[in-house]
């Protein structure tokens, strides 16, 4: 799930005016569609789509004759896919503004549903991905990504140290909580996803490192939960905060951070019609004598 952010105002404003998109959103988006495997002119819905990152490459793996629903409840970041969407010529996603846990399921679901980063920003984790999944026709594909264990660090622990002189009482300067992070090993998270009703779970580490720049890096803080730490405070503190976080992370000294993800994918297991015993004749039409049905054996 990439932070919500301003709208752009072109399409060549939209691949520019967020320097993140190209280092982090991207490569992740990408990767989440590659590993859901998704079929030319499948039916697609990409949940938390953000502006984009994981919607267009998925128009492109469906193909003219697919469609993917790109949702999500941040206006900028939509206008923002549309604008990147019409750049690359990709007619065939509709960015659409709602919650994604209240959209009812197409006929017969969806063949796919893709969601990178976006649950960790649902009310309950398990609740969320179960209710994407009742979205998804029987034999479906789900496509999940979230932080690796050691990813983003030392962020977190940096904005932290950069607010705290804002804020006198240790209490308002909270460490950053990460819902997910028992989920950030591929074992625990193969187990969550298996225990979600799915089949053929395979999950995969994939390694991004991001430029160690604090310019780059400070377009992250202010829409995602680090942000939250900035809450209230006026422009003046908001700018010291961000002069420390810079000197911060060049006394940490990292020419990159770590912003590698998980993608966990599995198949949404079918319900099987009842078998009829062996032997067993067709049951009657409507109308006819109804004969006992013979047992197996």
């Amino acid at each position: 799930m990439e932070p919500h952010d301003v709208a752009a105002g072109s399409a060549e404003g939209a691949e520019s005016s967020d320097p993140l998109f190209g280092a982090l959103w991207s490569p992740i988006g990408a990767a989440t569609v590659k590993a859901a495997r998704l079929r030319p002119g499948a039916h697609v819905l990409d949940a938390c789509c953000g502006s984009g990152a994981s919607a267009i490459p998925a128009a492109e793996q469906v193909g003219p004759h697919g469609v993917v629903d790109a949702v999500d409840l941040a206006e900028s970041s939509l206008a923002r896919g549309r604008a990147r969407a019409a750049l690359h010529g990709r007619a065939n996603v509709r960015f659409v503004h709602g919650d994604v846990l209240e959209r009812p399921a197409p006929p017969g679901g969806y063949d796919a549903v893709v969601c990178a980063l976006g649950i960790s920003s649902f009310p309950d984790a398990a609740a969320g991905t179960e209710r994407l999944l009742r979205l998804v026709r029987p034999g479906g594909r789900l496509a999940v990504a979230v932080w690796a264990q050691g990813a983003l660090e030392p962020l977190p622990e940096v904005i932290r140290r950069a607010v705290a002189p804002e804020r006198p009482r240790p209490a308002d300067v909270p460490q950053p909580a990460d819902p997910l992070r028992p989920l950030a090993t591929p074992g625990s998270f193969r187990e969550w996803l298996t225990a979600r009703s799915l089949s053929f779970v395979d999950v995969r580490h994939v390694p991004l490192a991001v430029p160690g720049d604090p310019d780059l890096l400070w377009s992250l803080v202010p829409g995602t939960g680090l942000g939250g730490l900035l809450d209230g405070l006026p422009a003046a503190a908001v700018e010291r905060v961000r002069r420390r976080f810079t000197e911060g992370l060049r006394a940490e000294g990292r020419d990159t951070v770590d912003f590698s993800v998980l993608v966990g994918t599995g198949t949404l297991r079918r319900v099987a019609p009842p078998r009829r015993p062996r032997g067993a004749r067709p049951l009657p039409t409507a109308g006819r004598p109804v004969a006992p049905v013979p047992q197996a054996g």
